[in-house]
């Protein structure tokens, strides 16, 4: 019997246990890890890229946007969509904590970096809302429904600190998406956390930033900027350096904590 404690208790104290990757060796689990300089810089090598993207394709914007496009999709497949926005929001990343601390209590120590990389890029995007007023798509839209999307895509721009003051009116917050910078943060921090199942992640986070276009709440261009904000913030916090080697630290605390609990 007491062979059979003395396991549970080193297997529980082991870093497979600890997390889905190892909590006690995060400097081998991050996207920036030794093996090759590429891992290190790719989640700020994409946020460029995704940059460059919105740039070129802002011009196309309207185009794109306009409901003759989005009509064509099935109604069933509009609802999909719409039914992921769930996890582009600050309560769904609640919930999927909640759901890893009581269904997976051996990854509960990765909670904090999972939560960070969600939430620090949609603070970071609410902060450029603020400070960039841009017109929603849905603003274009008459009272019986009927669109007026602009030729010229700068006329949905306003401006930096449009009239002198804080941005806080909803219809001008299009620039960038919020939305989109939280599910793609959740999705890089699964993937660190649980990497068998990227392409899962990689998907909703795609069909949640759809959303946002054919709900009319963004531009194309924002959707694109709002998932730079993410790889470039959660980015970072996958890396064994500043407020990510502080996390691991945290996963090291927390690591102990439960290895103690189950003794």
């Amino acid at each position: 019997m007491h062979e059979i404690e003395k396991t549970a208790s080193s297997a529980a104290s082991s870093p497979s246990d600890l997390r889905g990757p190892s909590a006690s060796n995060t400097a081998s689990r991050d996207f920036g890890s030794a093996t090759s300089s590429w891992r290190r810089w790719w989640p700020y090598l994409t946020s460029m890229m995704l940059v460059g993207g919105a740039l070129f394709i802002s011009r196309y914007d309207a185009w794109l946007t306009h409901p003759d496009r989005v009509h064509q999709l099935p109604g069933d497949v509009l609802r999909l969509f719409f039914l992921t926005e769930f996890f582009a929001h600050g309560f769904g990343v609640v919930v999927l904590a909640a759901g890893i601390f009581m269904l997976a209590p051996g990854s509960r120590a990765c909670i904090p970096r999972i939560a960070a990389c969600a939430l620090w890029p949609g603070l970071i995007a609410h902060l450029l809302k603020i400070q960039f007023a841009r017109r929603r798509p849905i603003r274009f839209f008459d009272e019986f429904s009927v669109s007026h999307f602009p030729d010229d895509p700068s006329k949905t721009w306003l401006g930096w600190f449009h009239k002198n003051q804080w941005n806080y009116e909803y219809i001008n917050q299009s620039f960038p998406s919020a939305h989109t910078a939280t599910v793609w943060g959740l999705a890089i921090g699964m993937i660190w956390a649980f990497p068998q199942g990227r392409w899962l992640f990689i998907v909703i986070a795609a069909m949640a930033s759809i959303q946002r276009v054919i709900s009319y709440a963004h531009w194309p261009s924002d959707v694109l900027l709002g998932a730079a904000v993410a790889f470039f913030c959660a980015g970072a916090l996958t890396q064994n350096w500043g407020l990510g080697w502080v996390l691991g630290q945290v996963e090291r605390r927390l690591g102990r904590v439960q290895s103690t609990i189950v003794r």
